[in-house]
């Protein structure tokens, strides 16, 4: 039987595993009520009918409603009885800031000294080298600096791990003072600095009982994960095993050889893996991360617990034997506010120095952000279209249908997955502007998109299907062209390019190509791996981040040559036509070499235009300097701001060099 905030199992294993998946059916099946006299019967009813609700829902919720978990465990830390043997685990995963470690700290602190006699284990189960600003700079160091002073007791792997360069993480697996478990990735270059499972020992304080509770880990070796890297691939080309073989291998180790009353597979798989888990062994609980939202939810009589991401909640497990007579423990969690405990000072102010390293590109600014966006949020890119992703969708679409020399390309709109727009910010503050910090944050320097042509019927399907259950990487965002009925559930696309969707027209569609055919949304999947000759080849793709700093440096050349022209009036007559390519050269070379250098329009940036800039960080003016040097020489002469003057009058009439926001809020 399962109860409610503990276990008590049949002595017979597999007796047990019949008896739970018997229950379920039954339960499925049909709607029992249980009249309750005793406070154990109430119990098995709750806990029954919460076995019955788990298998209904399959792990997922709709949108709108909160994180799947149970709030009704309300305990605090006590000292632990003298007979008794208890473990407790702080538990926190996917975590892509430092901002809640110093509070973690504390709440692993209080914990151990509220629990006296206890064991009490800090873990992190995957994904904190990458994917988020700071580590794209420092490449981890001030996330594995944060982990040691807590200090943490456990990491595993997450595949997110693999995004920085392999030989840094090497050093980071070699240097981290903890215990890194690895159980299905045994070839890794860094294996004799990880363990592929570990014992933890329990001991009561009267000394009449001791436990052993065992520990492995896995990681999904799902290809489509790692599918975008060079060889040697992920890890440096380390094999990742399946991870339910892996399970089972070392679930029978620990067991059998080390003699373990309790296994606890901790995971980096989601919810519909772990619920595999759940169904295939008779681990009693299960710890597991990669899903970005919480959930608390007994599958097949096992409890699978994820905290969500970045530290705001921290799951706490506690398993206790009571007595050497136990058969069984009591075991029972519940997820705590990170924040509700005041940080570590020490900690707290290491962690904000690490990010001293951003200082040069927060100051660096791209563009205004229009009101309709505010305020800009990426916080859930997974489980809602975000007003970041539809920010970067709208900026570029905007870039790939300005006409340029040699190319346009008439797109109709963007549609990129959640799990592409990466900062994890709840939200930007008001009134600010979009800096290269931001733009760095949110999307990856290497992610590109090609174009498609998708029939107005699939684009629906698709992003309708997308938006249907619980949050997932592939939930779509998408430009300010498309449009929603969000009276619907799932919300139905009504419109694209500013206007009613038209189901019998084949749309042009900026997207992640990779992300067609990945199995993320179904319908694509079938679509274009049946029609991959619709699919354009790998040079036609487009880099994100060097599309819309492009974009930014052309409507940044257009300040500074409005700026000049006001200088030059300024000084002398200058009709609304006149070209004055010697003037505004003279303007800009401030050391009268006759060229303008990147210095020189980082200068123009600050002073001319009132851009915010870093003297440190200049990619920003190097873009600039690239778009108008028109002969690719890396030299800016007289003769390329000439070329300009040939192209604008033709420009203003076309483009009206407005930024993608102004138009953008006259679409709709």
């Amino acid at each position: 039987f399962f109860f409610k905030g503990c276990l008590a199992f049949p002595s017979n294993a597999k007796a047990h595993k019949r008896w739970r998946k018997f229950s379920l059916r039954m339960t499925n099946l049909y709607k029992v009520l249980i009249l309750c006299v005793s406070a154990s019967v109430k119990a098995l009813a709750f806990s029954v009918a919460h076995v019955g609700e788990a298998k209904k829902t399959s792990g997922g919720r709709e949108p709108s409603q909160p994180d799947k978990i149970d709030p009704s465990e309300l305990w605090e830390a006590d000292p632990t009885q003298a007979s008794e043997c208890r473990l407790i685990v702080c538990q926190i995963t996917d975590v892509y800031t430092l901002e809640n470690f110093a509070s973690f700290k504390t709440l692993v602190e209080e914990t151990k000294s509220n629990s006296e006699g206890a064991t009490v284990v800090s873990m992190l189960t995957g994904d904190f080298l990458s994917p988020y600003l700071l580590s794209s700079v420092d490449r981890g160091a001030g996330m594995m600096n944060a982990l040691s002073k807590i200090p943490l007791d456990y990491l595993t792997w997450g595949n997110h791990e693999a995004d920085i360069d392999h030989k840094k993480v090497v050093s980071h697996v070699r240097n981290f003072p903890g215990k890194w478990i690895n159980s299905n990735m045994l070839d890794h270059e860094a294996m004799e600095s990880q363990q592929e499972y570990d014992v933890i020992e329990l001991t009561s304080p009267d000394g009449s009982q001791s436990r052993k509770v065992g520990l492995c880990a896995v990681l999904s070796d799902d290809r489509a994960l790692y599918s975008h890297f060079k060889a040697p691939g992920a890890f440096g080309g380390a094999t990742l095993t399946d991870p339910w073989e892996a399970l089972a291998k070392y679930k029978s180790i620990l067991e059998n050889e080390e003699d373990c009353d309790l296994v606890i597979p901790l995971q980096h798989l989601y919810v519909p893996d772990d619920h595999k888990t759940c169904r295939d062994f008779d681990f009693p609980v299960v710890l597991s991360g990669h899903d970005h939202h919480r959930v608390d939810e007994v599958v097949e009589g096992t409890r699978l617990l994820k905290p969500g991401m970045n530290a705001v909640y921290s799951t706490i497990l506690e398993i206790s034997w009571m007595n050497k007579e136990a058969s069984q423990p009591r075991i029972r969690a519940r997820f705590v506010k990170v924040d509700d405990w005041e940080p570590d000072p020490v900690l707290q102010e290491e962690n904000e120095r690490a990010y001293d390293a951003l200082i040069p590109l927060r100051k660096t600014e791209l563009a205004r952000v229009p009101s309709s966006f505010e305020p800009l949020s990426s916080g859930n890119a997974r489980g809602e279209v975000c007003t970041m992703g539809k920010y970067i969708c709208s900026l570029l679409r905007s870039s790939m249908n300005v006409s340029r020399r040699q190319r346009k390309h008439d797109i109709d709109a963007v549609l990129l997955m959640g799990g592409n727009i990466r900062g994890n910010r709840d939200a930007y503050p008001r009134g600010s502007f979009f800096s290269l910090e931001a733009l760095e944050a949110e999307v990856k320097s290497d992610e590109v998109v090609g174009i498609v042509p998708m029939p107005g019927w699939l684009l629906a399907a698709g992003v309708e299907a997308s938006h249907s259950g619980e949050p997932i990487p592939g939930w779509m965002q998408y430009d300010q062209g498309v449009g929603q009925d969000d009276s619907f559930r799932p919300p139905k696309v009504t419109h694209v390019a500013g206007k009613p969707l038209d189901v019998d027209r084949t749309y042009r569609v900026a997207t992640k190509i990779s992300d067609l055919t990945n199995g993320q949304i179904q319908c694509w999947t079938e679509y274009y791996s049946e029609n991959r000759h619709l699919l354009p080849p790998k040079g036609a793709y487009i880099n994100i981040q060097s599309e819309l700093m492009t974009y930014f440096a052309r409507n940044l050349w257009r300040k500074i040559w409005e700026a000049t022209s006001k200088v030059i009036r300024e000084e002398c007559t200058l009709d609304d036509d006149a070209c004055a390519a010697e003037a505004r050269l003279d303007v800009l070379d401030k050391s009268g070499d006759g060229t303008v250098t990147v210095d020189e329009l980082q200068d123009a940036l600050r002073d001319l235009v009132g851009y915010s800039v870093d003297e440190r960080e200049q990619s920003l003016a190097q873009f600039v300097h690239s778009f108008v040097d028109s002969t690719g020489d890396g030299i800016v002469r007289v003769d390329d701001i000439e070329t300009f003057c040939e192209e604008i009058n033709d420009v203003y009439e076309r483009d009206s060099w407005r930024l993608a926001s102004q138009k953008l809020e006259k679409q709709i």
